[in-house]
């Protein structure tokens, strides 16, 4: 069992613990269900922020405003889910997010290797400028059964875990992406009980690769987006959002 796989196991049993413990669980307990899965002392944070956004208090503890805004979107998603409405706070968390300046291609690298060597700091602003692309893969994945705010918390908590578990030497993209993408179809397969979350975007990524290189040769001439959506029969939206995605994962340089 992998580490992301471990957490929401460890996370499952923490909530239930805290529902026959009248909503109130101690550090001890909570470092006792993630021993074993090699958490910072940070993901231990994060964990105690999850679970008080979902109405676990927990004994001497009290996590930071910022740490509790990565999952404040799912503290309304049974509300959400009522109504049918979007959450106020994933409209909050939206908004959030606009006032967050991505860091630049050229810092990243910095950024990573700051990381690398035990900078918090920097492991922070990977994070902080990667939650937009956690919002726009959950995109991906609507209509499937899950909200966008289960699908960006599992995002979130995917995108937390991947700064531990990066390669280096390793595309840093390609990485977070493909941890993102995993821990949104297992969420889909979780609730909705569902074998087959379609497919993913690295599928359909690979897809349109295929579809370029055989265009390309048969019109002798570069595709466009409409001739691509035809040729793989999904949409011209689809198409446009692949190439964006594609080349953001793609472009270190």
């Amino acid at each position: 069992m992998n580490e992301q796989a471990q957490l929401k196991e460890a996370l499952g049993a923490l909530l239930s613990l805290a529902s026959v413990s009248e909503g109130m669980l101690t550090m001890d307990q909570i470092l006792d269900a993630c021993e074993g899965i090699g958490l910072t002392d940070k993901q231990v944070e994060m964990v105690c922020a999850y679970l008080e956004m979902n109405q676990v208090k927990i004994q001497g503890f009290a996590a930071s405003e910022a740490d509790k805004s990565l999952f404040r979107d799912g503290a309304a998603a049974a509300d959400e889910e009522k109504t049918g409405a979007d959450s106020a706070y994933f409209k909050m968390y939206l908004q959030e997010l606009e006032g967050i300046h991505p860091y630049t291609d050229e810092e990243e690298q910095d950024l990573i290797d700051a990381m690398l060597a035990g900078d918090g700091a920097a492991k922070e602003q990977l994070i902080e400028g990667n939650l937009h692309r956690v919002v726009q893969m959950s995109q991906e994945y609507l209509g499937q059964g899950v909200l966008a705010a289960d699908l960006v918390q599992e995002g979130n908590m995917a995108l937390i875990l991947a700064m531990e578990t990066y390669v280096p030497g390793t595309n840093f993209r390609i990485h977070l992406l493909t941890e993102m993408e995993n821990a949104m179809v297992e969420a889909i397969r979780e609730q909705t009980g569902s074998m087959d979350a379609g497919h993913t975007l690295a599928a359909d990524a690979n897809a349109l690769m295929d579809a370029t290189e055989a265009l390309a040769e048969e019109l002798e001439r570069e595709a466009t987006a409409e001739e691509l959506a035809e040729y793989l029969h999904i949409s011209k939206e689809r198409v446009e959002t692949l190439v964006k995605i594609s080349l953001d994962a793609m472009n270190l340089d």
